[in-house]
């Protein structure tokens, strides 16, 4: 077990292990489990007993309740090896497709077969077996089973799932025909089973989905078995996502799914590795891949990676990362895998650890994890409340600027972050051109919204600014790389930049005036800073992406596009990142606190085996001191982009300041608690490089505005889009919470209050220079963003303000045509 949590919540762990207790003929399992002297059995009980997972799904547990029984009294309630004894007060089975006799020739070898156990049975059961219940399920419990509301689907057919897989047989013109119509009358999709278990834990329900779909091999060029494995899998992607559910039917002919923001586990054997082995491309990423399911940070094992070097064989050309592996299979094919799985829900639950029990040769527990060819493979998982600020979404339009778009002589595009000032409806965004196609620069813009949708012509930009140093000149070409804006009350901004680990440029949190000139920065940890080795320190081009203020002007907070060398890998199509989410105090400039981000693995295998992949945290919007919207995006070539917004909440997370290196720490961390709020792909467009956003104007109907951006990498391929979003916030008791838009404490004075309309004001005699001039002053002991009137004092930590230019009319007259 892991070190003390030191959160104060109770964890509850779930796991799933293929335990390997099938035998050849029926009876056999219970006869071997009826004496306690059964070596495999002992084995399998001392593993149980040693990660003692407080819910288990066994597969290949032959179906038999005497063998059930057999195995709890004579095993698991004996002590193995010095390990304490467990009992599981509650146990689900039931029988499955495995054996089952179809009277079909399913395996098209000429023969129907129907005698158990005769040669050819198995290939023309319902799902490959010589008799009933080999390779069945087992699920132990130390929390209450819902018994009334268990739901199976062994009989479901795959026909019945829209745009099934069905196999071809390539000799014949006809599709999908390598079964009859009759057969498909009669074939389940299921080679098992799958089960939908509820079970109480601490009075919620959280469903254990529990699964073992067939190997993707053995059978031949019609991929047959790989087609049906990539079915099974989908099954439960679709039943968790309730849009995508209608068609599923129950063995009780119950129709749908599950509820929005249901608690779930999907746990099983499901013969699935996202990289290697024989399953087909870009099954396992229906179920990493689903916005609904966290699978964060994948389980590892230091033993897997022992195991994979001593073995060799085919481990040594595989594309995944050993440390995944779950399975240790034949060293010439496939090698070890990752094939079983614990993926809990987005909603309502988070995970505060994970592993996969494969201790090294001479640690403990290593003498009995070779009584079957899996490795248990667990979670430990909070409860969590679904009390989001964000109740509801829903998308307004969505209008784009071609690349190559010239405005006032620099080239518009590279937008990364934006921010908002509510007082004079207007934004502002940064442009990540590292001073290569013109001066590193933010740009003036305006939305209209007036109507309650975004269409073409309702953004406009109204200036360009350049960024200065605190001498007052530009900055050199690559000397910077700008990512992230938010806009102070006093009329200053911040704004993060990523750096650039190849010149040796350090990440930076860089203090501006109004009019482009650094005043100062914040101080990044030591941790970020990238060594010359390579060993630590923020990743190229993966560093801090992100930033925001909070709406009481007291907190910053940045993170890392992905983890920090020292704290675990890139995301990949295994695992997601450990991103730092840092926050500072702004009333002393230092950092506060860190917090451990999971970023979700990449949901798209690229179209091509070698084509370029990433995901990552690319957006922060503080909704208050703990709530923030965090905006994710992935990228596979070939396949497009995947954008994704979710809500964390950061006030039960481990403060990890003081850990050097997360990859190397025996404590247990607490992650933000995330649950998703939309898919931008569910909106009917494509999304491109979405990377900023920010909160608008209240609409008219009393929604909150979302704006976003996208960064078009300044490639003629792309283009910069904008996509606003109605949001339904529910302030709950928070004071602070950014509910009506901007701050709930109206300062008096210089125009704090809200406008009337969500579209461009109107200047009347002032006109804009005027206007804008007032509203953004770049000096901040005279600040128009002050509560109240006079002077500002200057902040307790240290600002150079050296060099500071006259305040810089923003010419919103000088629109782009």
């Amino acid at each position: 077990m892991s070190a003390d949590l030191s959160t104060g919540t109770h964890s509850f762990r779930v796991a799933t292990y293929n335990a390997s207790l099938n035998r050849s003929e029926p009876g056999a399992l219970l006869a071997d489990l009826s004496t306690p002297d059964n070596t495999q059995a002992q084995q399998i009980a001392e593993v149980i007993q040693h990660n003692r997972p407080d819910v288990l799904l066994l597969n290949e547990f032959d179906y038999s309740p005497e063998a059930i029984e057999a195995f709890q009294q004579n095993y698991l309630g004996i002590s193995q090896d010095g390990q304490q004894p467990i009992h599981y007060p509650y146990v689900y089975s039931a029988p499955v497709n495995t054996g089952v006799a179809s009277g079909f020739d399913l395996d098209n070898d000429g023969r129907v077969v129907t005698t158990p156990g005769e040669e050819g049975y198995a290939g023309d059961a319902l799902g490959f077996g010589q008799f009933p219940g080999q390779y069945g399920m087992l699920v132990l419990s130390r929390y209450p089973i819902e018994y009334d509301e268990v739901r199976t689907f062994q009989d479901f057919l795959w026909q019945d799932m829209p745009d099934a897989r069905l196999p071809d047989n390539p000799d014949t013109p006809e599709a999908q025909d390598y079964y009859s119509q009759e057969e498909l009358d009669n074939l389940p999709l299921s080679s098992k089973s799958h089960w939908d278990i509820p079970i109480q834990v601490n009075g919620e329900t959280v469903h254990l989905l529990a699964s073992h779909p067939t190997p993707p091999t053995f059978d031949g060029i019609e991929d047959h078995n790989g087609l049906r494995n990539a079915d099974e899998i989908r099954f439960w992607s679709d039943y968790v996502t309730p849009d995508r559910s209608d068609y599923i039917v129950d063995d009780e002919g119950q129709q749908g799914g599950l509820a929005d923001n249901s608690r779930f586990v999907i746990v099983g054997d499901q013969n699935v590795d996202p990289t290697d082995g024989d399953s087909l491309d870009g099954a396992a990423q229906q179920l990493l891949g689903n916005a609904l399911v966290d699978a964060g940070l994948a389980p590892s094992s230091d033993g897997a990676v022992d195991a994979a070097e001593q073995q060799g064989g085919a481990n040594a050309d595989q594309q995944g990362h050993p440390r995944f592996d779950t399975a240790d299979f034949g060293d010439s094919a496939p090698g070890n895998l990752r094939v079983d799985y614990v993926l809990p829900s987005q909603a309502g639950l988070t995970r505060l650890d994970g592993g996969v029990f494969w201790p090294a040769e001479g640690q403990d527990g290593s003498d009995a994890i070779d009584a079957s060819d899996h490795r248990l493979t667990y979670a430990d998982l909070v409860l969590t409340d679904n009390d989001s600020l964000v109740q509801d979404l829903e998308f307004l339009g969505m209008t784009a600027f071609d690349s190559g778009t010239i405005f006032q002589g620099t080239t518009l595009g590279g937008l990364s972050g934006l921010t908002y000032h509510q007082a004079s409806n207007s934004y502002l965004a940064i442009s990540d051109d590292r001073s290569q196609s013109n001066d590193a620069r933010f740009y003036s813009l305006r939305v209209d919204l007036s109507d309650g949708q975004l269409d073409d012509g309702d953004v406009y930009f109204t200036d360009v600014t350049t960024l200065r140093q605190p001498d007052g000149s530009p900055f050199a070409e690559g000397t910077i790389d700008p990512e992230a804006i938010d806009l102070a009350e006093d009329g200053t901004l911040y704004i993060s930049s990523e750096g650039d680990n190849n010149q040796g440029i350090a990440p930076t949190i860089g203090h501006f005036a109004r009019d482009g000139q650094q005043l100062g920065s914040l101080e990044v940890p030591d941790s970020l800073i990238p060594d010359a080795d390579g060993e630590s320190g923020v990743r190229n081009n993966l560093a801090l992406e992100s930033l925001t203020i909070s709406p009481d002007q007291q907190h910053l907070f940045t993170a890392t596009e992905n983890a920090l060398v020292q704290d675990g890998p890139e995301a990949n199509f295994n695992t997601g990142s450990p991103s730092r989410l840092s926050e500072y105090d702004l009333t002393t400039g230092k950092l506060s606190h860190e917090y451990l981000y999971p970023t979700e693995p990449v949901a798209e295998r690229p179209t091509q085996d070698d084509g370029f992949a990433t995901s990552g945290l690319v957006d922060l919007l503080a909704l208050d001191d703990d709530h923030l919207l965090a905006l994710e995006r992935g990228f596979s070539e070939g396949a497009g982009n995947t954008v994704r917004l979710y809500e964390i909440d950061v006030s039960r997370a481990t403060d990890i300041r003081h850990i050097d290196a997360l990859s190397e720490t025996d404590a247990r961390v607490r992650p933000v608690d995330k649950q998703l709020v939309a898919d931008l792909g569910d909106f009917g467009f494509e999304p491109d490089n979405i990377e900023g956003m920010t909160l608008g104007p209240e609409l008219a109907d009393g929604r909150q505005s979302l704006l976003l951006v996208s960064d078009d990498n300044f490639s003629e391929t792309q283009s910069t889009q904008f996509i606003a979003l109605a949001l339904e916030l529910d302030p709950a008791d928070d004071p602070d919470c950014w509910w009506p838009p901007g701050l709930t404490k109206e300062p008096p004075g210089h125009g704090w209050g809200r406008p009337d309309h969500a579209g461009p004001p109107d200047f009347g005699q002032f006109g804009p220079h005027i206007l804008d001039e007032h509203i953004f002053s770049s000096r901040m002991s005279e600040s128009p963003f002050s509560p109240g009137s006079g002077s500002q004092p200057t902040p307790e930590f240290p600002i150079q303000l050296t060099g500071l230019a006259d305040p810089m009319p923003m010419g919103l007259d000088l629109l782009m045509s």
